[in-house]
């Protein structure tokens, strides 16, 4: 009998080692497998711009843009931006780009309605206010799925568009000049600049929201790194030492990481 409870303690000395270390490996194994989804992502969304005059995609439509007088609005915005309710760039214009063939947009527009239910259904995928269209794609965060799973916007399980990103200067007269479009070449540190980042709270992103970021880690990861994606298109997992919370207006290293330019330096008119 002593003999056995001796070995029964052994036992359960083991597995309490080991149970936290096979915990830490699934949870990098699925940091591996979310990372490279964002990574995905953001080469979807660089080719999109590669479609549409070098230019990222607005995070949000209309957004901060003015149309020009002359011009209709569906002539002036891209083929995405009405998807849906919500314009935000997750529904309407990266995943469009990712997941909704030619065909079938040209018929959702051809057809002008969005159904009794109010969704747009084209491809397969019903783009609706919760996100659910999102759900099993390269856009759901499997973490955040685990992490809260009785939170049912898919949009919340996701990622978000940094804003800071300096705007074009023709842009400035504009409602909101951070929700327009962005030229590429006038983001000169684009291997530093921030694209997506993790965030429980919204799908769009500054710098003031830092601190919402911060929560993600530690409600996803238990406070180890948090998942981003970058302007030339490489992902990976930043600690919180890795986030500039210095001024982005003031501090070089922020402003090269939130906006995409040094500092006090406006992007180039085109």
């Amino acid at each position: 009998m002593v003999e056995i409870l001796v070995v029964v303690a052994i036992l359960g000395i083991l597995v309490a080692i080991l149970v936290p270390s096979l915990g830490r490996a699934k949870q990098i194994a699925e940091a591996m497998v979310n990372t490279t989804n964002l990574k995905n992502i953001a080469t979807a969304t660089l080719a999109w711009a590669g479609d549409h005059g070098n230019k990222l995609p607005s995070p949000q439509y209309p957004g901060g843009e003015i149309v020009p007088g002359t011009m209709d609005p569906d002539d002036y915005f891209p083929d995405y931006w009405n998807l849906g309710e919500s314009g935000l760039w997750i529904d309407g214009v990266v995943f469009g780009h990712m997941y909704l063939s030619e065909q079938a947009r040209r018929e959702d527009d051809k057809d002008g309605d969005y159904g009794d239910d109010g969704y747009a259904s084209s491809g397969g995928y019903e783009v609706d206010e919760s996100g659910t269209h999102l759900r099993g794609t390269l856009f759901e965060n499997t973490q955040s799925v685990k992490a809260d799973p009785e939170e049912q916007d898919w949009h919340k399980h996701s990622y978000a568009m940094n804003t800071n990103l300096q705007y074009d200067r023709r842009k400035e007269d504009s409602p909101e000049p951070w929700l327009t479009e962005k030229t590429l070449s006038n983001l000169l540190f684009m291997p530093n600049a921030l694209l997506y980042i993790e965030n429980k709270e919204s799908n769009l992103i500054d710098f003031d929201d830092r601190e919402a970021i911060i929560e993600t880690m530690e409600e996803r990861w238990e406070g180890s790194k948090v998942i981003a994606a970058f302007l030339d298109g490489h992902a990976e997992r930043l600690k919180e030492n890795q986030i500039p919370e210095a001024d982005p207006n003031t501090d070089r290293e922020s402003s090269r990481f939130w906006r995409g330019v040094d500092i006090n330096r406006s992007a180039s008119s085109e």
